[in-house]
């Protein structure tokens, strides 16, 4: 089979046919429909910060396709099925995985496209509980961003953040995760403030319903997030770039008490005065989602309530300058492969 893979990091992909994947017991065999292309996978390539991966590499944790074979002991999944993957291996058994934030696994042994070959390859084998079904009216290009920009935002929304309806959210860095955040909060009923530096993904969130659109290069914002929130600033925000300078710039967006989740990361220490947050009810963090998230992202993207944010389509052969693009900061939405 021909997979996408470097041998050194920073270097270009290389398209070599490698051997098929072993099936264990446990686990099925998917034929990869498409794959997404995030900016972790970005970051793994380059090396930076601790997402060193064992050489060499595959990315892509963004995984749609086929079931085209079965482990001995897999039940509950037939061939020929449609599938999104789950991006954790997680153990089953411990405290986190017993109640169902499997995400926050201690015992975690994969993190597909991470510390084991992900999707950029036409076949990709994984345990049977990391399958998701998706309906026929789903494709896997849509469907595959799910698996993640999908996933990370709605966990933090939802399940962290627990946004109800009437509230105000702010979305720092307008990449394909906030974009599906962004639909995620209207869909709650909250009213949403888009910030980026870019005006092609201002206006994207604006057609996918952000009412309040904030270009940095041009302003702060600060003003504008005051008049809207009637001088009392945000009830949360969720910042996708995850620096010092965002981060000292969402204590002027955030009410009293308010909560801001961190869901980017730059490489190397941040440093953040402790009092620029030290008045905040919350500031945390969350950790992609959990399956039962993944499949309620399904269900609503199947039924029409989230739009697909998937801008162009690349083949496999077509992956460096799919990638090369997204390292350079010129995508607006979310790239995939499509087998």
């Amino acid at each position: 089979m021909k997979a996408a893979l470097f041998e050194q990091f920073g270097a270009p992909l290389i398209i070599k046919d490698v051997p098929m994947p072993k099936v264990g017991d446990d686990q099925v065999l998917v034929k990869v429909g498409a794959c997404g292309i995030c900016y972790t996978d970005v970051k793994i390539w380059k090396g930076i910060g601790a997402l060193n991966a064992p050489l060499p590499h595959v990315l892509g944790h963004e995984i749609a396709g086929t079931v085209s074979e079965l482990g001995h002991d897999v039940r509950g999944v037939q061939k020929g099925e449609r599938v999104l993957v789950y991006l954790y291996e997680t153990c089953g058994k411990c405290n986190y995985c017993q109640t169902g934030r499997e995400n926050e696994c201690i015992n975690r042994v994969g993190y597909i496209g991470s510390n084991r070959w992900g999707g950029y390859e036409e076949y990709v084998s994984i345990r049977s509980d990391n399958v998701i079904k998706i309906p026929d009216n789903l494709s896997f290009e849509d469907a595959a961003p799910l698996a993640d920009a999908g996933l990370t935002p709605y966990h933090a929304i939802v399940d962290r953040a627990q946004v109800k309806a009437g509230e105000t959210a702010l979305l720092v860095g307008m990449g394909g995760l906030a974009l599906t955040g962004l639909q995620v909060l209207k869909i709650l009923g909250a009213k949403v403030i888009a910030v980026s530096r870019t005006q092609s993904k201002l206006d994207m969130a604006k057609e996918l319903g952000a009412d309040l659109i904030i270009n940095t290069t041009k302003d702060d914002g600060v003003e504008a997030v005051k008049e809207f929130t009637d001088g009392y600033g945000v009830n949360h925000i969720f910042d996708f770039v995850g620096s010092a300078e965002t981060v000292i710039r969402d204590a002027k967006y955030i009410r009293r008490s308010g909560k801001i989740f961190l869901l980017g990361y730059q490489p190397g220490d941040q440093m953040i005065p402790v009092q620029t947050v030290r008045g905040f009810l919350y500031m945390g963090g969350s950790n992609a989602g959990t399956r039962e998230d993944l499949r309620e992202l399904v269900r609503l993207a199947s039924e029409g309530k989230l739009k697909s944010i998937v801008t162009k389509k690349y083949s496999l052969e077509q992956v460096n300058e799919a990638l090369n693009l997204l390292a350079h900061g010129e995508v607006d939405g979310r790239l995939v492969l499509k087998f």
